[in-house]
């Protein structure tokens, strides 16, 4: 089987629970159970809940763990049925086994609720998750619950088998009425009334499979049929004219045809003709009837084809594992409630809702935690200050803040495309939604405020700069840290530099004069200067040089002092601190304004480009599968008018050897004819002539 899946792009992968999440045993798990059960996590068993009674339905947490581990889209394939049919090694068979689903050969029913595989088909654009229901009419279950379980199946499914023994009949739809239930337990949109034809988009495709079928199955004159047709015609379609004399099983066949988006039926023959052989199928996959293997392998390619991502409410919309347990945590809230009617539209708002602000919460943490590891990569663990503009690709040994802050960014950002790309658009408006998970993210991540510094241009006029300084957010924090490690630093650094100076100032050595002063403070400017790191390099100069001036009094002592170049050497030196800080401060809200403006443009580009290439895909998609519907068509009239010419050749054939037996007759008789003429013909000529007695004349005359 491994091969049949690699064929179409497909390998079974066991699911992993999410980080702290519980392991799980066994090859499936119960994802909603009814409320007297209870799934215990240690053994993998369910177990009965005492005292209480079957009424409501509720979602296994493990079981949602294991489905939140699914980021990419998922399409859900079910199956369900009346008891007893073999739903279980059918999906089973799916994932390259016989006993992955428990089977059940005993007259309870072995699955309660909706089971789901913990292994998975993992595609290359999305990941097909596999799920067993209680069957249909079984021992303690009512009539609401089969609908309750349906209803559920048929929401988180986008391909629904529907599993039975035999060739059904108009009369078999009887107790399939829980899909007439369906159009009252379900709307599309919160509040409006719902056309049944409206479920067709969202619902899952249908496919009847019947099992146990040797006999051929044919139409009202004998002729062979495709089971597809057959089923929409034959059992599903309304056979009377009369509105009025519309029985339950027309409304079960109206409301299938109604509903999915597309009905289909396959046939499999009896797996075998043993009883101790049906009674444990599983370990004897290798004398079952070769022609059920074979139409099993068949469905399996058959389903691995029609296979689709499952759809969401909104236009170009997919859902992942992550919105699928949303939503089952929505649906089974909405089913409970004897007043709440699932409904598709307002669910696919929740779920968007709780998706984008999960994927912004993650992506944030994701955020945090690279930035404190690359920080502390770059930083020497703290002990060196990073610059905090961008290096604007000058050659560096260390990467500034904003340089790691914009590759994180990035890769962030592609992070939550990933995890809510897929979720389409509501309004109609894309790039309006767009912007507002783009600024949800940037806000959490990084809060600016407009600011304005005016500053001397180069030809000596006073002018203003505007532009944008961070404020808030998870880069705040970074800056502020790194904003406190520069201070820190650079005042180590500048006492490193400058207090032998003030030791030679408060106590000067012999010979030491003025001269050497200036050019001991010249240098340790300069060595401060190319040292010196962080956004608070010019800040601490400016500081610590007014705390040095505090040895005015001292430098009267020095030999050779001159009070007015020392003066007019302090105000230029702070002239240029003041300026150089200015400059970085204006750098810094420039800087900022195009930082803002360029990711936020990127950002929305991004999911621009991957709303686009979705819609594509999903427009690529519709016309394969119209394709695909037009070739099953033209196949199938193929089929029929090489059957109807079969059938001409053989009535002609037929009737030519009719016709050659008819004449070989007529042309037999005629030669008898001919024969019995001839054979007269000379009997006559043979046979002498009759003798005639003439009567003699009289001797008497007549007078």
């Amino acid at each position: 089987m491994s091969g049949l899946h690699s064929k179409h792009g497909f390998k079974v992968e066991a699911l992993k629970p999410k980080a702290g999440g519980k392991a799980v045993h066994g090859s499936a798990i119960p994802l909603i159970l009814p409320n007297d059960l209870e799934y215990n996590v240690s053994t993998g068993a369910v177990e009965k809940v005492q005292g209480a009674r079957r009424e409501t339905l509720q979602v296994v947490p493990e079981a949602l763990d294991l489905l939140e581990g699914i980021e990419q889209p998922v399409s859900a394939l079910a199956i369900c049925g009346p008891c007893r049919s073999g739903k279980s090694y059918i999906l089973s068979r799916l994932l390259g086994t016989a006993d992955a689903f428990e089977l059940g050969h005993r007259m309870d029913p072995q699955t309660f609720g909706i089971w789901m595989g913990t292994s998975v088909l993992r595609g290359k654009d999305f990941t097909i998750v596999l799920l067993d229901t209680e069957g249909i009419d079984a021992a303690g279950a009512s009539a609401k619950q089969d609908a309750s379980i349906l209803v559920m199946t048929i929401l988180l499914s986008s391909l629904l088998i529907y599993n039975s023994l035999n060739v059904p009949y108009k009369g078999d739809l009887e107790k399939m009425q829980c899909f007439i239930k369906l159009a009252k337990g379900i709307t599309v949109k919160k509040g409006e009334k719902t056309q049944m034809s409206a479920f067709r988009e969202f619902f899952p495709d249908f496919l009847w499979l019947l099992r146990d079928v040797s006999l051929m199955i044919t139409d009202q004159d004998g002729v062979d049929m495709d089971p597809s047709e057959y089923l929409k015609t034959r059992v599903l379609g309304r056979q009377g004219e009369d509105d009025f004399d519309e029985s339950t099983s027309d409304k079960v066949g109206r409301a299938i045809l109604t509903f999915f988006s597309s009905v289909e039926c396959a046939t499999l023959e009896r797996p075998s003709e043993k009883k101790e052989v049906m009674n444990n199928i599983a370990q004897h996959t290798g004398n079952l009837n070769p022609e059920f293997n074979k139409g099993v392998e068949d469905l399996i390619e058959r389903l691995l084809l029609k296979s689709r991502a499952k759809r969401g409410y909104d236009k170009g919309s997919t859902v992942s594992g992550v919105a699928l347990s949303i939503m089952a945590k929505q649906y089974v809230e909405a089913v409970n409630d004897p007043k709440a009617i699932p409904a598709l539209d307002n669910t696919w708002k929740n779920t968007i809702q709780l998706m984008r602000s999960r994927a912004i919460e993650e992506v944030v943490v994701e955020y945090k935690q690279q930035m404190q590891a690359q920080v502390a990569a770059a930083s020497k663990n703290g002990q060196i200050p990073l610059e905090s503009a961008e290096n604007n690709g000058k050659s560096s040994s260390q990467p500034s803040l904003m340089d790691l802050h914009h590759q994180l960014f990035k890769v962030v950002t592609d992070m939550l495309l990933e995890k809510v790309g897929h979720l389409g658009i509501s309004s109609g408006n894309l790039g309006n939604e767009n912007k507002i998970v783009v600024d949800e993210m940037q806000k959490r991540l990084v809060q600016r405020e407009e600011r304005s510094v005016d500053y001397v241009a180069a030809d000596g006029t006073i002018k203003k700069q505007k532009g944008f300084v961070v404020t808030g957010g998870e880069l705040y924090h970074f800056i502020q840290a790194n904003k406190e490690l520069s201070k820190v630093f650079c005042q180590k650094l500048f006492e490193s530099l400058f207090d032998p100076i003030r030791k030679c100032v408060e106590t000067p050595p012999p010979h030491y004069d003025f001269q050497q002063l200036m050019g001991e403070l010249a240098s340790a400017r300069q060595q401060y200067s190319e040292q010196a790191r962080g956004p608070e390099k010019w800040v601490v100069l400016q500081e610590m040089t007014k705390n040095f001036e505090k040895l005015k009094a001292n430098f009267e002592k020095i030999k050779g002092y001159q009070k007015k170049l020392m003066q007019e050497q302090q105000k230029a030196q702070e002239a240029e601190l003041q300026a150089r800080e200015k400059a970085r401060e204006v750098k810094q809200l420039f800087d900022q304004q195009q930082d803002m403006q360029k990711a936020h443009q990127e950002t929305l580009q991004k999911m621009d480009q991957q709303h686009r290439e979705q819609m594509e895909k999903v427009r690529q998609d519709e016309a394969e599968r119209r394709q695909q519907e037009e070739q099953k068509y033209r196949d199938l009239q193929n089929a029929q008018m090489e059957q109807y010419a079969t059938m001409a050749r053989e009535f002609n054939e037929k009737s030519s050897s009719q016709m050659q037996d008819l004449m070989m007759r007529m042309q037999e008789q005629q030669a008898d004819m001919n024969k019995q003429m001839m054979d007269l013909v000379k009997a006559i000529k043979d046979t002498p002539p009759p003798v005639v007695n003439v009567p003699s004349p009289s001797r008497c005359s007549i007078m």
